[in-house]
């Protein structure tokens, strides 16, 4: 039924106007939802995680708005949060259903069936968790899922997958910080880490920054799975 209609407006020529109608309305109703319930979701996720003996620490955009803004970025309207991945309780989908969470999709790499990354969503907000791997005694690493090269999800699902990069760092002990009045962790080596995602000027405001003119991740030979 999708494609059919996909079908019928791109004949009537309208298609590409209403996928911006409705992009924008998605959009608009996630930063409603985030600036409502954002904060609320991250310390509901660090409860969840703290009463499975794990930690939970900010990652990625929101890693860069604590460090940066002091505050969440302004235009940026999910969730960014790492766990070690052998920290991961196994029961964790359960633990978070507990605290008000549903789980949106998990990835995965088939062969092995180690879990990636979780997507939960609390209150129309949604919270991504990016699991670290030791690679060696002085490098983490985290799996980053991409777009397939030509098919819909749902195809590459149930074919060859989804490729994959990884982002590696300095291994890192967790310290505590004051975010918006709450203690929450993050890497201690995190400017070394914001450095190697988002390149020397990271302390600079960029909206939509060029992954181009970002450093170069690794391309991983694994395909991802999603469930």
């Amino acid at each position: 039924m999708r494609k059919l209609l996909a079908s019928i407006f791109q004949k009537l020529g309208i298609f590409h106007f209403l996928v911006r109608i409705a992009t924008d309305f998605q959009r608009r109703r996630l930063a409603k939802c985030f600036r409502a319930h954002g904060l609320e979701t991250l310390l509901r996720a660090n409860e969840a995680v703290k009463s499975a003996n794990a930690r939970m620490f900010l990652a990625y955009g929101t890693l860069l708005g604590a460090f940066r803004e002091k505050n969440f970025i302004p235009y940026d309207f999910d969730l960014d949060v790492g766990m070690f991945a052998n920290e991961r309780p196994e029961n964790f989908e359960k633990i978070m259903a507990q605290y008000g969470f549903s789980r949106k999709r998990t990835f995965y790499v088939k062969e092995t069936g180690q879990i990636t990354e979780d997507q939960y969503e609390y209150k129309g907000v949604q919270i991504d968790f990016f699991y670290q791997f030791e690679k060696d005694e002085n490098t983490l690493y985290s799996y980053i899922c991409r777009q397939h090269e030509s098919k819909d999800w749902r195809t590459a699902n149930q074919t060859d997958g989804f490729p994959c990069i990884t982002w590696e760092y300095e291994n890192s002990d967790l310290v505590t910080i004051d975010f918006l009045g709450h203690e929450l962790y993050i890497p201690e080596k995190t400017e070394s880490w914001l450095r190697t995602i988002y390149g020397d000027d990271f302390m600079t405001p960029i909206r939509n920054k060029s992954a181009a003119n970002r450093p170069i991740s690794k391309i991983r030979n694994e395909r991802l799975y999603r469930k």
